[in-house]
């Protein structure tokens, strides 16, 4: 194929990027990049496509091509500011006028998108609570004041969601303090007279924590929280050598490369570190940042690498392969916005025949088989919400119907004593409610709702949650 055939393309991307169809442009980049894949241009257009589709991480993926093509193109530097962790990427010492300019002008472009950010943030209602970890109001504080009730009731109290935040919020207070034990300490022959010394767990206890129950999420003092968590993930990186900005395809190359030259004690770790890596990082730019497509983006990577090595390995043992391959680890990741993994996953554990061996505490069933069906019918809920708000009355009817079922579901997989057991009998009233069913089958869940409140009011009166309100629009009085 001709230089001209390939100018051809990105010159039609260039047209349908300025009417904004980013999706017809993408293709076209593509196609243009597959005859001329060592041009800069190409590649910085299509992460400006990238971005425009909300697919952060490959844009950042593309921005960085551009720049390792042609370190002088200055709108390739330019497109990473799409990443707050881009400027550690540019040169920092023995800068020429036009590198210095270059820094300068990405500096100047994560900095704007950083005061954004703060803005967002202020005003974000999905942030956990901040500033009363100590009235003894939260809900693991709560947990943890009910424990002796809770032992003493014996199986009785184990569906109770007193269980399931106490062992969270442990996990991840156990991760919070093996990631202040990092530190520097002085070494003679190490550059600049430094090494760091820290726990390799913090990611493994952090991730495990917020995957029992991710409202264990909570931050005292969110700057100094997210450097020292950079700092420790930085460091678990490096020590175990995982993979932190490679693609998938490179991973899967070199992690079966490795296991035939290290073995699995080598690989085990390095693999492990690179997804809790993406979980904690979904996790962050979902909940701190107002960017949950990115973090979406982030779990879905982290979901089709478990897949992929669950499907390689498929007959090695779990010593060997590690916790993050087990069924349990994959059960419990957050799947909004993806109705077929959700109704993958309820197929998934129809037939699942147990947790997996060993002693497990009476919330373990809870986080990893319970808590993830409500969260799937949640979300077989959500997409027909949405069905249903961009379709004509009929549809909409039947839409907001099958939503109202999917939330009832969910409610009932929760304990009366959650949270979210009162808060989707409010969404299936919101849909009933749309729908134009009948006031008998409306007052029943209403109903429902009045008598779930006082009971799950105990654990969850202080909670992310509560602090955006229970209902939607309040459809009934509480």
């Amino acid at each position: 194929m001709s230089e001209s055939t390939a100018t051809q393309l990105k010159d039609e991307g260039n047209e349908l990027f300025r009417k904004q169809d980013y999706l017809g442009a993408l293709v076209k980049y593509t196609e243009a990049i597959a005859l001329d894949d060592k041009n800069a241009v190409l590649y910085a257009n299509r992460a400006a496509c990238y971005h425009g589709l909300n697919r952060y991480i490959d844009a950042v993926d593309d921005a960085k091509m551009a720049t390792k093509i042609d370190p002088g193109y200055a709108k390739g530097w330019s497109r990473l500011a799409a990443s707050r962790d881009a400027l550690d990427t540019l040169p920092k010492t023995n800068l020429s006028p036009a590198e210095q300019r270059q820094k300068d002008q990405y500096s100047a472009c994560l900095n704007a998108s950083q005061a954004r950010g703060k803005v967002s943030e202020a005003r974000d209602p999905r942030l956990a609570p901040i500033s009363k970890a100590d009235d003894g109001n939260l809900p693991w504080q709560v947990a943890r004041a009910m424990f002796p009730e809770l032992e003493k009731a014996g199986p009785k109290k184990f569906t109770s969601s007193a269980w399931v935040i106490l062992h969270a919020y442990e996990d991840f207070m156990g991760g919070v303090e093996r990631m202040n034990q990092l530190k520097l300490v002085p070494h003679s022959e190490a550059p600049g007279g430094f090494i760091q010394q820290g726990n390799l767990m913090a990611l493994t206890y952090l991730t495990d924590g917020v995957m029992r129950d991710w409202r264990v999420f909570h931050i005292a003092n969110v700057l100094d929280w997210i450097t020292k968590y950079n700092e420790q993930a930085l460091f678990e990186v490096k020590v175990h050598k995982s993979w932190s900005s490679d693609g998938l395809e490179t991973i899967k190359e070199q992690s079966q490369k490795r296991l035939k030259e290290k073995g699995w004690d080598d690989v085990r770790p390095a693999l492990s570190v690179t997804v809790r890596a993406w979980i904690m990082k979904g996790m962050l730019e979902s909940s701190l940042k107002d960017g949950p497509q990115a973090g979406v983006h982030f779990l879905k990577r982290a979901i089709e690498l478990l897949e992929w090595g669950r499907s390689v390995w498929k007959n090695v043992a779990d010593k060997d392969r590690g916790t993050i391959f087990q069924d349990t680890f994959l059960r419990s990741f957050p799947i909004e916005h993806l109705k077929e993994d959700a109704e993958d996953l309820l197929r998934e554990m129809s037939t699942a025949k147990s947790l997996g061996k060993g002693e497990v505490d009476p919330g373990f069933a809870s986080s990893f088989c319970i808590y993830p069906a409500g969260t799937a019918h949640a979300m077989i809920g959500f997409y027909h919400t949405q069905i249903a708000r961009y379709s004509d009355d009929l549809l909409a009817c039947i839409s907001f119907a099958k939503g109202a079922k999917a939330y009832m579901r969910a409610a009932e997989a929760y304990p009366e004593d959650d949270e979210y057991r009162a808060w989707y009998l409010s969404c299936a009233m919101n849909c009933m409610q749309n729908a134009g069913v009948s006031i008998r089958d409306f007052n029943k869940v209403a109903v429902d709702l009045r008598e779930a409140v006082p009971k799950m009011m105990k654990i969850w009166a202080v909670s992310a949650l509560q602090q955006g309100k229970l209902t939607l629009d309040d459809p009934v009085p509480l």
